[in-house]
């Protein structure tokens, strides 16, 4: 057995080397690679070199950005970012040295340069995105610790970046100024933006919220994040009634009393909204999960099982389980089990009872189920049927054949010839587990019956490397 070499006695060993042996392999390294160069820039750089640093920092992220320049510049995103996230980096740093005005200068620039930059580069992946928002983040974080601070400025720079943000780099950016503006400045802010607010025209309340006038719809967004700032939550409250949008921000209006220890108000307006309803963008709940924190909270404990329990029967997911589990008393956890095993038995989708089954390590039964339902499992659930047939190869192959045919057969039956190289490995596992089953005679029926129905799909044979029979 190989015994790895601990940090502590790494320690020891450069402890021993002398310092100009090591700063002359450290300069070494350095002329081969920029990240190491830079890291140690970051660490080893003097405050007093504050401007040096600053420049050199500005000259990486413009080196960045010249990615594009390159042919097929377009789709250099992700190399980007990382370069970028080395020069966050490095600012943060330079931040924590405490050069304050050298590293919001240098912030400045990056953002100019996200936004320029984010016109020449297909980010279709998210890759490039984040890193460019992180930067205002950063933004906003070193003009709170910039100190004495020019409210008046602070307030102008963010009211006119909001206004001029054409690919979202700036996005939630009041938010992220929260802290450098305070209450002085966001009370500012919002002046102005409900003096924006009153100089268009009437709310009509007839018209649909999403066809509403963007500039208007834009302007009640700053004032709903600068009541988030503000913690003031019956702010956000009279927003959304001003705009007859109490429906619509239930669930946010909701999760936010509920922050606020206003369980009961938070009850009352979680009514207000579609049950069932899924995750909004920024809100850390679904509605089963906010109803059933509240309920908690207000020791209505036995009721968010329920709730819990209604959500766990519409798909069977095993972490709505558990959360169903947590709420039941030690001596009634065996009974909700069974109860659950067998809902899972007699689902309305095979597929996800099966894939529950397994879930739960009740291996027999999710044969069981796969043996007496095989004519309704459909391969469609793909990413189900595949851990449910790996988790039954070995006890029950039969079952897993059953399944890997299902498999195959979507995949040939919708002609999906990408995905002829999984069918093809279903095939070959079929192979092993027909031998193990003893279904040698039911796996030659098989194939030649996909001989006879799909026997023109060349590419598919091709890749199952099967001969003609």
């Amino acid at each position: 057995m190989v015994e790895k070499i601990t940090d502590d006695k790494l320690s020891s060993y450069l402890q021993k080397v002398g310092k100009p042996e090591l700063i002359a392999w450290l300069m070494a390294r350095c002329r081969e690679d920029e990240k190491l160069r830079a890291s140690l820039l970051d660490l080893a750089a003097p405050k007093e070199e504050a401007k040096s640093l600053a420049s050199e920092i500005n000259a990486r992220t413009s080196r960045a950005w010249r990615l594009c320049d390159q042919r097929d510049g377009w789709k250099m995103a992700l190399p980007i970012s990382r370069e970028l996230d080395q020069v966050l980096t490095s600012i943060q740093s330079l931040m924590d040295k405490g050069c304050l005005v050298e590293a919001e200068k240098l912030l400045v620039s990056f953002v100019k340069k996200a936004e320029r930059g984010m016109a020449e580069v297909d980010d279709s992946y998210g890759h490039l995105w984040p890193t460019c928002q992180e930067g205002v983040t950063l933004w906003g974080e070193v003009w709170s610790r910039i100190e004495p601070r020019d409210t008046v400025q602070l307030v102008n720079l963010v009211y006119g970046h909001i206004h001029d943000n054409d690919y979202a780099v700036k996005d939630d950016m009041i938010c992220k100024f929260a802290k450098a503006l305070g209450d002085e400045g966001l009370h500012a802010l919002q002046r102005r933006l409900r003096g924006d607010l009153a100089q268009l025209p009437p709310l009509d309340p007839e018209e649909p919220h999403w066809k509403r006038d963007f500039n208007r719809r834009q302007i009640i967004s700053w004032l709903k994040d600068i009541a988030d700032s503000l913690k003031d939550v019956d702010e956000y409250i009279a927003i959304s009634e001003s705009e007859q949008q109490i429906e619509t921000d239930a669930m946010e209006i909701s999760r936010r009393l509920f922050d606020a220890e206003r369980f009961q108000e938070a009850l009352t307006f979680l009514e207000k909204c579609r049950a069932g309803q899924g995750f909004l963008r920024g809100e850390p709940y679904d509605y089963p999960s906010l109803r059933c924190k509240i309920l908690i909270a207000l020791g209505r404990t036995e009721e968010a099982g329920d709730t819990l329990w209604q959500e766990f029967t519409k798909g069977l997911g095993l972490h709505t389980f558990e959360k169903v589990l947590e709420l039941t008393p030690v001596e009634e956890k065996d009974a909700i089990h069974r109860r659950a095993v067998s809902l899972a038995e007699h689902y309305r989708s095979p597929e996800q009872g099966a894939y529950f089954l397994v879930q739960m390590n009740e291996l027999e039964r999710a044969a069981r189920l796969i043996e007496q339902r095989q004519d309704e499992i459909s391969g469609s659930w793909y990413s189900s049927l595949s851990k449910v047939a790996e988790a039954l190869a070995g006890p029950y192959p039969s079952q897993a054949w059953l399944v890997y045919r299902s498999l195959l057969l979507d995949i040939l039956n919708s002609a999906r010839y990408k995905a002829y190289s999984h069918g093809a490995k279903y095939l070959a596992l079929m192979e092993q587990l027909a031998e193990k089953a003893n279904l040698r005679p039911r796996q030659a029926e098989f194939i030649q019956t996909l001989r006879q129905k799909h026997g023109r799909k060349s590419s598919f044979w091709a890749k199952a490397k099967l001969g003609v029979q």
